[in-house]
């Protein structure tokens, strides 16, 4: 395979079924491949490599954007585009939104919602689980922390399907300057009447012996925008497609309830609804025999890196026992998704209330659900029939 003449596009191959067809080449004859697109970039693809990669923070930079192609942001998603010292002052900000003790609060009324949405559809004997269930769920449960009142759930959604969705960067500053100018609004209201929400607490919070500014609370809110509720609905309608697609796992989670947390793990791991990011290289590294100069941006693709058969046993398959599955689904290092807990909560709901509410749920038609091209792997509709409840 000939590196200076590649085409790889990981946001069209993102869109496959199946990308393995892609990156199984990749990983065996040219891991470290050279693309044209976007201006130029590397790709990672065996799991050693990104995996260290993702890690090594020194040499491969989350600055001054981790989007590839960008997205147009005027200013860095933080903590995600911030590198350490910073990235970690910036990453206790959230430890308290995502604490366990945060998340186990959660869920009785992460639970009570999902209830409430599938017995709004319950009788009905068809919906579209990404519309009535997921991405309302997923929206609800981040705006809670971002103290977004109800009315304004739907605006949100909006935007955060968007900013995964952007495809240049003039779309994507005309869409965050629309956010920031309500995410304003909502920081300065809370600088005078403090909540129990995330801004509240950024508001009352220090960086370096002095307070944070409204601008960095605005940075934090933006990012959770993006990445706080659309990679999770993405997770969500993937396994609800799989389940329809693959019979017998349907017949394991009914019968083994006790798979429930290692099968998310691994759906997790096989749907990788993230499937990368972006860094730029410090200074010139050797990767895998290839020496990539510095300054270069390169793309770290989990994706393929959850693939590799060097690091999963048959990866291929769904195992929903596999064990260990140190999948990077939610990234590795310092950078590991903070939100995790979280998604996890928020799928493990979801999936244990459909299968007890409405178990014989069925794709309309399998063959027409679509991954979007976009920063995560979304599916954005998943039309189903099911014998009605009463």
């Amino acid at each position: 395979m000939d590196i200076s003449k590649s085409n790889y596009d990981h946001r069209y191959v993102a869109t496959l079924d199946d990308p393995e067809e892609f990156h199984s080449e990749m990983r065996a004859k040219c891991p470290v491949q050279h693309s044209e697109n976007y201006g130029g970039f590397w790709a990672l693809s065996r799991y050693e490599e990104v995996e260290a990669a993702t890690r090594d923070t020194a040499r491969f930079s989350s600055l001054p954007t981790i989007t590839l192609p960008s997205v147009g942001a005027p200013r860095p998603f933080i903590p995600m585009e911030s590198d350490p010292p910073e990235h970690g002052k910036y990453r206790s900000l959230l430890n308290v939104a995502f604490s366990a003790r945060r998340i186990a609060e959660l869920e009785d009324e992460v639970r009570k919602h999902a209830i409430e949405l599938i017995e709004g559809f319950a009788s009905a004997g068809e919906a579209d689980l990404a519309r009535d269930l997921v991405f309302p769920l997923t929206s609800r449960v981040i705006t809670w922390l971002l103290g977004i009142p109800d009315e304004d759930v739907s605006r949100f959604s909006a935007w955060s399907l968007g900013l995964v969705s952007v495809a240049t960067p003039e779309e994507g500053v005309a869409l965050q300057m629309e956010i920031r100018d309500y995410y304003l609004q909502l920081i300065a209201a809370r600088r005078v009447n403090p909540t129990d929400d995330l801004a509240s607490h950024l508001l009352a919070s220090m960086i370096d012996d002095r307070p944070v500014t409204e601008e960095e609370a605005l940075d934090i809110y933006l990012s959770l925008t993006g990445a706080g509720g659309e990679t999770t609905a993405a997770a969500g309608n993937h396994i609800f497609t799989l389940i329809d697609r693959h019979p017998e796992i349907r017949s394991q989670l009914q019968a083994k309830r006790e798979l429930m947390p290692s099968a998310i793990e691994e759906f997790l791991r096989y749907v990788t609804p993230v499937p990368g990011f972006g860094r730029t290289t410090t200074a010139g590294v050797e990767v895998a025999g290839t020496v990539i100069p510095e300054g270069e941006r390169v793309w770290l693709s989990w994706l393929s890196a959850n693939h590799d058969d060097a690091a999963f046993d048959d990866p291929s398959m769904i195992m929903l026992d596999r064990k260990p599955n140190r999948h990077l689904a939610f990234g590795a290092g310092v950078h590991r998704c903070p939100g995790a807990p979280l998604a996890r909560l928020e799928l493990r709901i979801m999936l244990e209330e459909i299968l007890d509410r409405i178990p014989d749920y069925r794709l309309v038609d399998p063959a027409a659900v679509r991954i979007s091209e976009g920063q995560t792997r979304v599916i954005r509709s998943v039309p189903i029939v099911f014998t009605p409840q009463a």
